[in-house]
């Protein structure tokens, strides 16, 4: 049995007595909200992901995640701007560990930076290991990884987005997450396939403006709430036990 069905199992014994085959629940959707415990999501990730202040109209996609939840979600956003999956592992990954009881969750998204050179690189290789290094580690634990691929730039070649430089941290997102029985939150792919959904003009209102041009990277609350969004909607399509707590 994997890690991800057997924490299925383990959810729909100890709420409901049974296995997942009679759980009605934890895969559909159907759960009783009052019979789920408080859990708390941690996000480990970058600047595409971190919370900023009020002071600032640049926002990322995990501050805008929590009024996607019921109450009995706690979110503990640990993302900080320039980190790649190394520089997190190697300073705030530590305190996020601590943190971590038995039942909480983790995300992890990283790539911008890894595949850039100022904060960067790290290669796809090893961006796969470090990432299934983080999920042994929450695995240990108690707790339950979820792998997020990198939030979409806004980068055009011949009027579509040019995903070039993100794809080979995506599918390396996904191999980790093959590897290590670690379900992933695809965003990447939904965020290329909705910014060509809209096309490149109406794609600006999403980004922050940077001197007379659209910032590649970073959101705007409209944004921000959009990747958010596509976050949840990944959550019911690979059938995650956190999807039981959106609203």
């Amino acid at each position: 049995m994997g890690y991800v069905r057997s924490m299925l199992w383990v959810a729909c014994y100890v709420l409901f007595g049974v296995g997942t085959a009679g759980c009605g629940g934890v895969s559909d959707g159907g759960v009783d909200p009052d019979k789920l415990p408080a859990v708390t999501l941690h996000l480990a990730g970058d600047s595409t992901v971190m919370t900023y202040p009020a002071t600032t109209i640049q926002e990322g996609w995990g501050q805008e995640l929590r009024p996607l939840f019921i109450d009995k979600v706690t979110l503990d956003n640990r993302a900080m701007g320039g980190a790649n999956v190394r520089s997190f592992k190697n300073g705030r990954w530590a305190g996020l560990l601590s943190a971590l009881k038995p039942g909480d969750y983790v995300m992890m998204q990283f790539g911008a930076n890894d595949s850039g050179t100022a904060h960067g690189p790290v290669t796809p290789d090893d961006f796969t290991a470090l990432l299934g290094q983080m999920a042994d580690e929450v695995k240990a634990k108690g707790a339950v990884p979820l792998f997020v691929t990198p939030s979409a730039f806004y980068q055009w070649s011949g009027g579509q987005q040019d995903n070039r430089r993100l794809a080979p941290y995506a599918a390396a997102t996904r191999t980790a997450g093959t590897a290590k029985d670690v379900q992933v939150v695809d965003l990447n792919a939904r965020g290329v396939e909705y910014l060509n959904s809209i096309g490149q003009e109406a794609a600006k209102a999403l980004y922050m403006p940077s001197r007379g041009t659209v910032d590649k990277a970073h959101f705007v609350k409209t944004g921000a709430i959009q990747m958010a969004r596509f976050v949840a909607d990944e959550l019911r399509r690979i059938r995650s036990p956190l999807a039981a707590y959106l609203r």
